[in-house]
C-alpha cells in the first residue's frame, strides 16, 4: 500500500517518535523511507542575529542536529531491515518537503507534531497546515 514514505525530520523528540512509527509501518508494508532534514535558511538568519554567531556557525549547528536525527532514523530502519534514504537539504522546509514528496512519488508523509507552543509552535502549526493543504498524498501526523 505504501511503497515510499517521506519522513521529514525536524530535530525534536517528536521526530524520534515519528521515525519509530514510520519504521514500523514501513516494515509491515515493505516500504522505503525517505528521511529528510531541512536547514531552514530563514531560521539560520534569525538565530544568527539573536545569538551574535555568524550564519555559517548557526548553519553548521543546525546541520549537525539534523544529521543526528537522520542517523537515528537510519539506525532503527537498518535494525529493522527497512530500506531508507537520508537527505539533508537547505531552504524552506515546507517547499523542500513538498518537492521531495513529488520527486520521489511518495505514498505517505509522516510528520511528528510538537506539543510546545510559542514562536516555534506557531511556525510549526503553519508548516503543518501548509503541508496538509498542498501535499500530493496522505499526511499522517504523529503526536
Amino acid at each position: 500500500m505504501f511503497e515510499r514514505i517521506l519522513l521529514p525530520i525536524s530535530g525534536s523528540d517528536e521526530s524520534k517518535t515519528a521515525s519509530e512509527f514510520a519504521v514500523q509501518l514501513a516494515k509491515i508494508h515493505n516500504s522505503q523511507i525517505i528521511a529528510l532534514s531541512v536547514v531552514d535558511t530563514t531560521v539560520v538568519r534569525q538565530i544568527a542575529r539573536a545569538s551574535g554567531k555568524s550564519p555559517g556557525e548557526v548553519e553548521i549547528e543546525i546541520e549537525e542536529n539534523g544529521w543526528h536525527y537522520l542517523y537515528y532514523a537510519d539506525e532503527i530502519a537498518k535494525d529493522n531491515k527497512v530500506r531508507i534514504i537520508v537527505l539533508l537539504e537547505h531552504g524552506l522546509p515546507q517547499d523542500k518537503v513538498l518537492n521531495k514528496a513529488r520527486e520521489y512519488k511518495v505514498d505517505l508523509i509522516i510528520l511528528g507534531q510538537s506539543t510546545k507552543r510559542g514562536t516555534y509552535g506557531i511556525s510549526q502549526d503553519r508548516f503543518l497546515q501548509y503541508v496538509l493543504e498542498q501535499a500530493p498524498c496522505p499526511v499522517l501526523i504523529i503526536k
